[in-house]
Protein backbone atom coordinates (compact mmCIF):
# COMPACT_ATOMS: atom_id res chain seq x y z
CA UNK A 1 0.00 0.00 0.00
CA UNK A 2 1.09 3.60 -0.83
CA UNK A 3 1.47 5.73 2.63
CA UNK A 4 -2.14 7.21 1.21
CA UNK A 5 -4.12 3.93 1.03
CA UNK A 6 -5.26 1.85 4.12
CA UNK A 7 -7.61 -0.95 3.72
CA UNK A 8 -11.18 -0.15 4.21
CA UNK A 9 -12.95 -3.64 5.73
CA UNK A 10 -15.61 -4.73 4.07
CA UNK A 11 -18.84 -3.85 5.89
CA UNK A 12 -21.15 -6.79 4.05
CA UNK A 13 -20.56 -10.66 4.86
CA UNK A 14 -18.02 -12.29 2.44
CA UNK A 15 -18.36 -13.79 0.00
CA UNK A 16 -20.22 -10.86 -1.41
CA UNK A 17 -23.36 -13.53 -3.21
CA UNK A 18 -26.91 -12.61 -5.14
CA UNK A 19 -28.56 -9.97 -7.59
CA UNK A 20 -25.56 -6.97 -8.26
CA UNK A 21 -27.50 -5.09 -10.91
CA UNK A 22 -24.81 -3.13 -13.37
CA UNK A 23 -26.67 0.37 -13.09
CA UNK A 24 -27.60 1.95 -16.72
CA UNK A 25 -26.51 5.88 -16.42
CA UNK A 26 -29.99 7.82 -17.60
CA UNK A 27 -28.30 10.83 -19.59
CA UNK A 28 -30.12 14.31 -20.69
CA UNK A 29 -27.46 15.49 -23.18
CA UNK A 30 -24.27 14.20 -24.73
CA UNK A 31 -22.43 15.00 -20.93
CA UNK A 32 -25.38 15.84 -18.99
CA UNK A 33 -26.66 13.32 -15.98
CA UNK A 34 -30.55 13.08 -16.04
CA UNK A 35 -30.74 13.49 -12.21
CA UNK A 36 -34.74 12.46 -11.86
CA UNK A 37 -34.44 9.36 -13.55
CA UNK A 38 -30.90 8.48 -12.13
CA UNK A 39 -32.49 8.42 -8.53
CA UNK A 40 -35.89 6.85 -9.85
CA UNK A 41 -33.62 3.97 -11.35
CA UNK A 42 -31.05 3.68 -8.28
CA UNK A 43 -34.53 3.49 -5.63
CA UNK A 44 -35.86 0.77 -8.29
CA UNK A 45 -33.48 -1.29 -8.38
CA UNK A 46 -32.67 -1.11 -4.15
CA UNK A 47 -36.27 -1.81 -3.40
CA UNK A 48 -36.29 -4.66 -5.98
CA UNK A 49 -33.97 -6.38 -2.86
CA UNK A 50 -30.82 -6.55 -4.71
CA UNK A 51 -27.53 -7.23 -2.45
CA UNK A 52 -25.27 -4.51 -4.10
CA UNK A 53 -24.95 -2.10 -7.11
CA UNK A 54 -21.94 -2.05 -9.81
CA UNK A 55 -21.68 1.94 -10.50
CA UNK A 56 -19.64 2.56 -14.50
CA UNK A 57 -19.71 -0.68 -15.94
CA UNK A 58 -20.17 -1.75 -19.69
CA UNK A 59 -24.38 -1.29 -18.93
CA UNK A 60 -23.54 2.36 -17.28
CA UNK A 61 -21.71 2.81 -20.62
CA UNK A 62 -18.74 4.33 -18.78
CA UNK A 63 -16.14 4.22 -21.51
CA UNK A 64 -18.34 6.15 -23.24
CA UNK A 65 -18.72 9.30 -21.23
CA UNK A 66 -16.68 11.74 -19.30
CA UNK A 67 -14.53 11.57 -16.60
CA UNK A 68 -17.02 14.34 -14.88
CA UNK A 69 -19.91 12.78 -15.53
CA UNK A 70 -18.14 9.16 -14.36
CA UNK A 71 -17.57 11.13 -11.08
CA UNK A 72 -20.75 12.84 -10.61
CA UNK A 73 -22.70 9.55 -11.33
CA UNK A 74 -20.30 7.69 -8.50
CA UNK A 75 -20.99 10.94 -5.76
CA UNK A 76 -25.10 11.04 -6.44
CA UNK A 77 -25.23 7.01 -6.18
CA UNK A 78 -23.07 6.41 -3.25
CA UNK A 79 -25.59 9.49 -1.57
CA UNK A 80 -28.59 7.81 -2.47
CA UNK A 81 -28.35 4.40 -1.41
CA UNK A 82 -26.74 5.49 1.96
CA UNK A 83 -25.01 2.13 2.70
CA UNK A 84 -28.46 0.08 2.29
CA UNK A 85 -26.12 -2.18 0.36
CA UNK A 86 -22.81 -2.11 -1.02
CA UNK A 87 -21.78 0.17 -4.10
CA UNK A 88 -18.91 -1.29 -6.40
CA UNK A 89 -17.45 1.32 -8.72
CA UNK A 90 -15.90 0.03 -12.39
CA UNK A 91 -12.60 2.04 -12.55
CA UNK A 92 -11.90 0.27 -15.76
CA UNK A 93 -9.60 2.61 -17.76
CA UNK A 94 -6.35 1.99 -20.71
CA UNK A 95 -4.48 4.27 -18.06
CA UNK A 96 -3.43 3.22 -13.96
CA UNK A 97 -2.83 6.56 -13.36
CA UNK A 98 -6.38 7.49 -14.35
CA UNK A 99 -7.82 4.11 -12.79
CA UNK A 100 -6.28 4.97 -9.82
CA UNK A 101 -7.68 8.42 -9.41
CA UNK A 102 -10.59 6.84 -10.46
CA UNK A 103 -10.51 4.48 -7.14
CA UNK A 104 -9.18 7.44 -4.91
CA UNK A 105 -12.45 9.55 -6.14
CA UNK A 106 -14.64 6.28 -5.38
CA UNK A 107 -13.47 6.20 -1.89
CA UNK A 108 -13.47 9.57 -1.19
CA UNK A 109 -16.87 9.15 -1.81
CA UNK A 110 -18.05 6.33 0.09
CA UNK A 111 -18.06 3.69 -2.30
CA UNK A 112 -17.47 0.15 -0.98
CA UNK A 113 -14.97 -1.44 -3.67
CA UNK A 114 -13.76 -1.00 -6.81
CA UNK A 115 -13.82 -3.37 -9.83
CA UNK A 116 -11.41 -3.10 -12.96
CA UNK A 117 -11.53 -5.25 -16.47
CA UNK A 118 -8.08 -5.43 -18.06
CA UNK A 119 -6.61 -2.73 -19.70
CA UNK A 120 -7.95 -2.19 -23.30
CA UNK A 121 -7.00 -1.12 -26.86
CA UNK A 122 -3.02 -2.34 -26.48
CA UNK A 123 -3.69 -6.03 -25.36
CA UNK A 124 -1.08 -6.52 -22.28
CA UNK A 125 1.01 -9.74 -21.65
CA UNK A 126 -0.43 -11.97 -18.96
CA UNK A 127 2.72 -10.81 -16.86
CA UNK A 128 1.83 -7.16 -17.24
CA UNK A 129 -1.60 -7.89 -16.48
CA UNK A 130 -0.64 -8.74 -12.83
CA UNK A 131 1.52 -5.89 -12.32
CA UNK A 132 -1.44 -3.82 -13.49
CA UNK A 133 -4.36 -5.68 -10.77
CA UNK A 134 -1.50 -5.50 -8.52
CA UNK A 135 -0.72 -1.62 -8.71
CA UNK A 136 -4.34 -1.37 -8.56
CA UNK A 137 -4.38 -3.76 -4.83
CA UNK A 138 -1.87 -2.34 -3.48
CA UNK A 139 -2.18 1.60 -4.32
CA UNK A 140 -6.40 1.79 -3.54
CA UNK A 141 -8.01 1.48 0.07
CA UNK A 142 -11.18 -0.12 -1.62
CA UNK A 143 -11.49 -4.14 -1.98
CA UNK A 144 -10.90 -4.57 -5.68
CA UNK A 145 -12.91 -6.98 -7.76
CA UNK A 146 -11.44 -8.30 -11.42
CA UNK A 147 -13.86 -8.00 -14.00
CA UNK A 148 -13.02 -10.52 -16.98
CA UNK A 149 -14.57 -9.62 -20.54
CA UNK A 150 -12.81 -10.41 -23.12
CA UNK A 151 -15.52 -9.83 -25.90
CA UNK A 152 -15.08 -6.02 -25.20
CA UNK A 153 -11.09 -5.97 -23.92
CA UNK A 154 -9.28 -8.58 -26.00
CA UNK A 155 -7.84 -9.85 -22.86
CA UNK A 156 -8.67 -12.92 -20.63
CA UNK A 157 -8.08 -12.86 -17.12
CA UNK A 158 -5.51 -15.80 -16.96
CA UNK A 159 -7.00 -18.46 -14.34
CA UNK A 160 -2.73 -17.75 -13.47
CA UNK A 161 -3.15 -14.22 -12.79
CA UNK A 162 -6.55 -15.53 -10.75
CA UNK A 163 -4.58 -17.97 -8.44
CA UNK A 164 -2.03 -15.09 -7.80
CA UNK A 165 -4.92 -12.57 -7.28
CA UNK A 166 -6.07 -14.93 -5.05
CA UNK A 167 -2.88 -14.28 -2.77
CA UNK A 168 -3.59 -10.66 -2.57
CA UNK A 169 -6.22 -10.41 0.61
CA UNK A 170 -7.92 -7.30 -0.65
CA UNK A 171 -8.53 -8.53 -4.31
CA UNK A 172 -11.94 -9.94 -3.37
CA UNK A 173 -13.54 -11.51 -6.21
CA UNK A 174 -13.99 -12.01 -10.04
CA UNK A 175 -17.04 -10.87 -12.31
CA UNK A 176 -16.81 -12.67 -15.28
CA UNK A 177 -18.39 -12.07 -18.53
CA UNK A 178 -16.45 -14.16 -20.96
CA UNK A 179 -20.08 -16.54 -21.35
CA UNK A 180 -17.32 -19.38 -20.78
CA UNK A 181 -18.51 -22.17 -18.93
CA UNK A 182 -15.41 -24.26 -18.55
CA UNK A 183 -13.39 -20.91 -17.21
CA UNK A 184 -16.14 -20.56 -14.89
CA UNK A 185 -15.86 -23.82 -13.69
CA UNK A 186 -11.89 -23.42 -13.69
CA UNK A 187 -11.94 -20.52 -11.54
CA UNK A 188 -14.95 -21.90 -9.04
CA UNK A 189 -12.33 -24.81 -8.68
CA UNK A 190 -9.82 -22.76 -6.88
CA UNK A 191 -12.46 -21.47 -4.51
CA UNK A 192 -11.57 -23.19 -1.71
CA UNK A 193 -8.62 -21.12 -1.81
CA UNK A 194 -9.99 -18.16 -0.54
CA UNK A 195 -13.53 -19.17 0.88
CA UNK A 196 -14.41 -15.28 1.57
CA UNK A 197 -14.23 -14.40 -2.67
CA UNK A 198 -16.96 -13.91 -4.88
CA UNK A 199 -17.00 -15.51 -8.16
CA UNK A 200 -20.10 -13.55 -10.27
CA UNK A 201 -21.30 -14.36 -13.96
CA UNK A 202 -22.42 -11.45 -16.28
CA UNK A 203 -24.11 -13.10 -18.68
CA UNK A 204 -28.10 -13.59 -17.26
CA UNK A 205 -28.95 -17.12 -18.83
CA UNK A 206 -26.08 -18.73 -17.52
CA UNK A 207 -26.98 -17.58 -13.63
CA UNK A 208 -28.41 -20.80 -12.99
CA UNK A 209 -25.34 -22.79 -14.42
CA UNK A 210 -22.79 -20.68 -12.72
CA UNK A 211 -24.97 -21.28 -9.80
CA UNK A 212 -24.69 -24.95 -9.57
CA UNK A 213 -20.73 -25.05 -10.73
CA UNK A 214 -19.91 -22.91 -7.38
CA UNK A 215 -21.10 -18.93 -8.16
CA UNK A 216 -22.18 -16.84 -5.87
CA UNK A 217 -24.50 -14.51 -7.98
CA UNK A 218 -24.95 -12.39 -11.40
CA UNK A 219 -24.55 -9.00 -12.57
CA UNK A 220 -27.01 -8.91 -15.28
CA UNK A 221 -28.52 -5.97 -16.89
CA UNK A 222 -31.68 -7.10 -17.15
CA UNK A 223 -31.79 -5.89 -13.58
CA UNK A 224 -31.88 -2.74 -14.22
CA UNK A 225 -35.56 -3.79 -15.73
CA UNK A 226 -37.46 -5.95 -13.63
CA UNK A 227 -34.62 -6.41 -10.16
CA UNK A 228 -37.08 -8.41 -8.56
CA UNK A 229 -37.06 -11.64 -11.21
CA UNK A 230 -33.32 -11.67 -10.95
CA UNK A 231 -33.94 -11.99 -6.65
CA UNK A 232 -36.50 -14.47 -7.34
CA UNK A 233 -34.62 -16.50 -9.41
CA UNK A 234 -31.79 -16.22 -7.68
CA UNK A 235 -33.11 -17.15 -4.50
CA UNK A 236 -35.19 -20.06 -6.46
CA UNK A 237 -32.04 -21.64 -7.58
CA UNK A 238 -30.00 -21.53 -4.27
CA UNK A 239 -32.81 -23.31 -2.78
CA UNK A 240 -33.28 -25.98 -5.08
CA UNK A 241 -36.74 -25.31 -6.43
CA UNK A 242 -36.68 -26.52 -9.76
CA UNK A 243 -40.28 -26.15 -10.57
CA UNK A 244 -39.39 -22.02 -9.77
CA UNK A 245 -36.49 -22.07 -11.51
CA UNK A 246 -38.08 -23.24 -14.56
CA UNK A 247 -40.88 -20.83 -14.44
CA UNK A 248 -38.67 -17.59 -14.04
CA UNK A 249 -36.27 -18.70 -16.56
CA UNK A 250 -38.79 -18.58 -18.82
CA UNK A 251 -39.83 -15.04 -17.90
CA UNK A 252 -35.90 -14.25 -17.95
CA UNK A 253 -36.08 -15.53 -21.79
CA UNK A 254 -39.18 -13.24 -22.64
CA UNK A 255 -37.42 -9.82 -21.06
CA UNK A 256 -34.45 -10.93 -23.44
CA UNK A 257 -36.21 -9.82 -26.05
CA UNK A 258 -35.00 -6.30 -25.26
CA UNK A 259 -31.75 -7.01 -26.41
CA UNK A 260 -32.47 -7.99 -29.80
CA UNK A 261 -31.55 -4.36 -31.48
CA UNK A 262 -28.03 -4.91 -32.96
CA UNK A 263 -24.89 -6.87 -33.04
CA UNK A 264 -22.77 -5.28 -31.04
CA UNK A 265 -22.31 -4.52 -27.36
CA UNK A 266 -24.63 -1.77 -27.42
CA UNK A 267 -27.66 -4.01 -28.35
CA UNK A 268 -28.18 -4.72 -24.73
CA UNK A 269 -27.56 -1.39 -23.18
CA UNK A 270 -29.87 -0.30 -25.60
CA UNK A 271 -32.26 -3.04 -25.12
CA UNK A 272 -32.23 -1.93 -21.38
CA UNK A 273 -32.49 2.31 -22.05
CA UNK A 274 -35.79 1.46 -24.34
CA UNK A 275 -37.74 -0.37 -21.55
CA UNK A 276 -36.59 2.46 -19.07
CA UNK A 277 -37.81 4.76 -21.15
CA UNK A 278 -41.26 2.56 -21.57
CA UNK A 279 -41.35 2.13 -18.39
CA UNK A 280 -41.12 5.84 -17.65
CA UNK A 281 -37.91 5.86 -15.59
CA UNK A 282 -36.02 8.09 -17.92
CA UNK A 283 -35.07 9.04 -21.39
CA UNK A 284 -33.34 6.24 -23.28
CA UNK A 285 -30.64 8.46 -24.58
CA UNK A 286 -27.56 6.73 -25.03
CA UNK A 287 -23.54 8.01 -24.54
CA UNK A 288 -22.98 9.89 -27.99
CA UNK A 289 -22.45 8.48 -30.15
CA UNK A 290 -24.71 5.23 -30.01
CA UNK A 291 -28.08 5.44 -31.44
CA UNK A 292 -31.64 4.36 -29.88
CA UNK A 293 -33.64 1.46 -30.38
CA UNK A 294 -35.45 1.34 -33.78
CA UNK A 295 -39.30 1.68 -34.15
CA UNK A 296 -39.62 -1.67 -34.47
CA UNK A 297 -37.33 -3.01 -31.73
CA UNK A 298 -39.51 -0.56 -29.10
CA UNK A 299 -42.54 -2.31 -30.21
CA UNK A 300 -41.19 -5.47 -29.45
CA UNK A 301 -39.97 -4.29 -25.96
CA UNK A 302 -43.34 -2.88 -24.92
CA UNK A 303 -44.95 -6.40 -25.87
CA UNK A 304 -41.90 -8.17 -23.90
CA UNK A 305 -43.05 -5.72 -21.12
CA UNK A 306 -46.62 -6.42 -21.54
CA UNK A 307 -46.10 -10.42 -20.94
CA UNK A 308 -43.91 -10.06 -17.88
CA UNK A 309 -46.92 -7.42 -16.52
CA UNK A 310 -44.83 -4.92 -15.92
CA UNK A 311 -47.27 -2.64 -18.08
Amino acid sequence: MNEHASVRVASWPRPLRGIVPPLATPLAGRDQLDHAALERLVERIVSGGVHGLFVLGTTGEAAAISVRLRKEVVERVTRQVAGRIPVLVGVSDTSLVEALAASEHAASVGADAIVATTPYYVPPEQSELLEYFRALHDDSSLPLYLYNMPGLTKTWISIEVVRAAMEWPNVHGLKDSSGDLAYFREVASELHRRPDWSLLVGPEGLMVDTLALGGHGCVGGGANVFPQLFVQLYEAATRGDQAEVERLQAQLATLSVIYGDGQYGACAIRGIKCALSILGIGDEQMAATFRPATPEQRAATVTALKELKLL
